[in-house]
């Protein structure tokens, strides 16, 4: 298989991700800077590949059904973060390649990560954060590990590939936060927008760690969570939200083109639709000049939301990244399990 290399210095892609940010678009600068851009995000594709099979040879040993999928960060996603951080530059970005897996449970999460840090591979280590003894001021729990490549293929050493280790509560809980986010036009994964939708997800997230047996770390004692979820709960009118939030899917019957690959998801908010293409493992090459095409033509629709990530079935992608299909029908379920919860006290 062909696999896209790095063309360009570190330096060189550094010096273009602040000439994206910062440069005219009509600018010989940001012309420049375009394909080594472009460049840098495609190269993280063998190490993330690399790195989702680490991931999976040592998932599938916890939890036999256990959900490992990878994605390219999008060209967005990308923007605001060097725009957002203004220590970050694009050379040193470490979730631009990225693979999840999810799993049943948190002891579950717990151990894959404990396994993958005492792994025998040449790859290595450089970051750990662990959301869930340390949740977010948002509520997220997950365990983020960051590997960087270090094998065979010289070109690729160092490049960094980030790996998130949730539960199916904790997923569900991240998946309902882009869905609500995406449709009411708020940033709320980056804690930004209605105090009423962050408070929302904040409760919800305590009462979801109360159903997996954590300890709480980031509310004070005395609160009562459930209440101040429940009040948030009927205000904002959360189950109606949801039901009007699903999107039609548009169905893909050829067999052909139901397997592993790679496949490009565009989410239209405003028709509450999404097309699906893919493109096999064979045609990497194909698929992301198709991915940064798509993102070029809509980069000023906000309606629309773009994202290329790989699987082994539509079936597995719609598990993994239920937030492009708009599915919040787990986090719903684990709504149920907190008002019933309570109900039973």
């Amino acid at each position: 298989m062909k696999w896209i290399e790095p063309k360009y210095s570190k330096e060189r892609v550094k010096k273009a991700g602040k000439s994206i940010i910062n440069a005219s678009a009509n600018s010989r600068e940001f012309k420049e800077a375009i394909p080594v851009f472009h460049n840098w995000r495609s190269a993280h594709a063998f190490p993330m590949q690399i790195m989702l099979d680490l991931l999976r040879k040592n998932s599938i040993r916890i939890d036999k059904n256990a959900l490992a999928v990878q994605r390219l960060k999008r060209i967005p996603s990308i923007l605001s973060k060097l725009t957002r951080e203004k220590d970050m530059n694009l050379s040193r970005m470490e979730d631009i390649g990225g693979c999840r897996v999810v799993v049943a449970n948190v002891s579950q999460a717990h151990k894959i990560c404990d396994k993958l840090k005492n792994c025998r591979t040449k790859h290595i280590l450089h970051r750990e954060r662990n959301y869930i003894t340390n949740p977010k001021e948002s509520g997220y729990r997950g365990i983020h590990l960051v590997f960087k490549y270090n094998g065979n293929k010289k070109d690729f050493n160092g490049i960094p590939v980030e790996i998130q280790i949730r539960s199916k509560i904790q997923h569900s809980w991240a998946t309902a936060v882009e869905v609500a986010g995406a449709f009411t036009k708020q940033a709320l994964k980056a804690s930004k927008g209605d105090s009423d939708w962050l408070d929302f997800f904040k409760y919800t997230s305590v009462e979801f760690a109360k159903l997996e047996g954590l300890i709480q770390y980031d509310i004070d004692d005395g609160i009562d969570t459930y209440a101040l979820f429940n009040q948030l709960f009927i205000k904002l009118d959360i189950e109606n939200r949801l039901r009007a939030f699903n999107v039609a899917v548009e169905t893909i019957t050829n067999k052909k083109e139901n397997g592993a690959g790679y496949y490009i998801l565009l989410l239209d908010m405003e028709k509450k639709v999404i097309r699906v293409s893919r493109y096999k493992k064979s045609q990497l090459v194909e698929a992301t000049e198709f991915y940064d095409s798509e993102e070029e033509k809509h980069k000023l629709d906000e309606s629309k939301d773009l994202v290329m990530v790989s699987a082994k079935s539509v079936k597995d992608l719609k598990k993994a990244y239920p937030n492009y299909f708009s599915d919040t029908a787990e986090f719903t379920k684990n709504l149920q399990k907190i008002h019933k919860a309570n109900k039973d006290k």
